[in-house]
C-alpha cells in the first residue's frame, strides 16, 4: 500500500511545488476565511460532515499535528479518504499500476525525442537519478518517480502524511473507512494524458525539481499555518500551462466528490473527510461548490 500511495500521492504535493514559492494571492474565493487550518465543518440537517485538507508526505518534524484535526476525528463517527486505505489488496494494485506506466512499444527516449531525452538525462543525471532506468515508463510516471526520488533525499515520507496517521487511528478506533474513488481511477487521471502534455510535464518536473526543497518548506508552512491566500497562489501556478492536468486531477476530481459528500450530509453519522489540501481551495474547490449548494460552512 504505501509504495503505491507514495507514487500517486506525490504528484499533488509537486504540482502545487513545482512553480515556485508561495506568494499571496488575495482573492476573496473561499467562504468563511475566519478559521486558522484548511479544516470546514459543513453542516446537514441532522449531522456535520468535517473536510482536512492534507498533505500526503510529511517529515517527523511536521508532527505533532494542529490539534484541531484530532478534535475533528473525534467528533466524526466515521473517516473517508480519497481511497479507501484500509481495503486496498496490493498485489492487485501494483499490477494495475505497472500495467498503465508500461511503455507499450518503445521506450520514453523515442516518446521524449532524442533532443528532449538528452536535455531530460541531463538534468536528471544533475540530480543524481539515472533516466535510462525509467526509460520503459510513460513520461507521466517517470515525472512522479523524479520527485517521488527528491522528496525521500528531503525526509519526506507517505507512511507520515495525514492519511496514515489516521487509518491507523481509525484502525485502532474500529472506525469505518471509506474512499471516494478507486485505484483504477487514480491511475486513470494520469494515464489518460495525452502524450504531448506528458512530455511536458515530465521535463517541467525534472527541470524544477532541483528547487523543490525551498518551495515545499513554503508550502507545508503555508498549509500547517492555514494561509489560503499563498495556498491559492500555489494552485494558480502550480498549474500554470496545464489546464487538462489541472481539470483532470482537481476540477473534474471535486464536481465527482460533490455528490458523494452531498450524500453524507443526509446521514446521521458525522463523518471526516480527509483530501488533498488543493480540492479545498480555489474556484473549483470543495468548499465553494458546497458553498454554492447553499450549505453552511465554519472554518475551524
Amino acid at each position: 500500500m504505501t509504495e503505491y500511495y507514495r507514487t500517486i500521492s506525490v504528484a499533488v504535493v509537486a504540482l502545487l511545488v513545482l512553480a515556485g514559492g508561495c506568494s499571496p494571492d488575495n482573492s476573496d474565493d473561499v467562504p468563511n476565511d475566519a478559521g486558522e487550518h484548511i479544516v470546514w465543518e459543513v453542516q446537514g440537517e441532522s449531522n456535520s460532515v468535517f473536510l482536512l485538507g492534507s498533505i500526503h508526505l510529511l517529515r517527523p518534524q511536521d508532527y505533532p499535528l494542529p490539534e484541531v484535526y484530532d478534535e475533528v476525528y473525534a467528533e466524526a463517527e466515521q473517516l473517508v479518504m480519497e481511497l479507501d486505505m484500509d481495503d486496498l489488496d496490493v498485489s492487485t494494485m501494483q499490477r494495475e499500476m505497472m500495467t498503465a506506466a508500461m511503455i507499450d512499444n518503445g521506450s520514453l527516449r523515442d516518446l521524449l525525442g532524442e533532443e528532449a531525452w538528452n536535455t531530460a538525462a541531463r538534468t536528471a543525471a544533475g540530480m543524481d537519478i539515472e533516466l535510462e532506468m525509467l526509460g520503459a515508463v510513460e513520461p507521466w510516471f517517470a515525472a512522479l518517480t523524479v520527485v517521488e526520488l527528491q522528496m525521500v533525499k528531503m525526509g519526506f515520507n507517505p507512511a507520515l502524511g495525514v492519511e496514515f496517521y489516521f487509518l491507523e487511528r481509525a484502525r485502532n478506533d474500529d472506525k469505518p473507512i471509506t474512499g471516494l474513488e478507486t485505484i483504477g481511477e487514480q491511475i486513470a487521471f494520469f494515464d489518460e494524458m495525452p502524450i504531448d502534455t506528458q512530455r511536458r510535464f515530465l521535463l517541467k518536473t525534472l527541470d524544477d525539481a532541483s528547487k523543490i526543497g525551498t518551495d515545499i518548506d513554503a508550502l507545508v508552512g503555508a498549509w500547517r499555518s492555514g494561509d489560503l491566500a499563498a495556498m491559492r497562489g500555489e494552485l494558480t501556478r502550480g498549474f500554470d500551462g496545464f489546464p487538462q492536468v489541472y481539470n483532470s486531477l482537481v476540477a473534474a476530481r471535486n464536481a465527482g466528490w460533490l455528490e458523494d459528500i452531498t450524500d453524507l450530509l443526509d446521514d446521521e453519522d458525522d463523518y471526516l473527510v480527509i483530501v488533498g489540501a488543493l480540492h479545498l481551495v480555489g474556484e473549483d474547490s470543495l468548499v465553494k461548490l458546497l458553498d454554492e449548494q447553499g450549505f453552511q460552512l465554519n472554518r475551524r
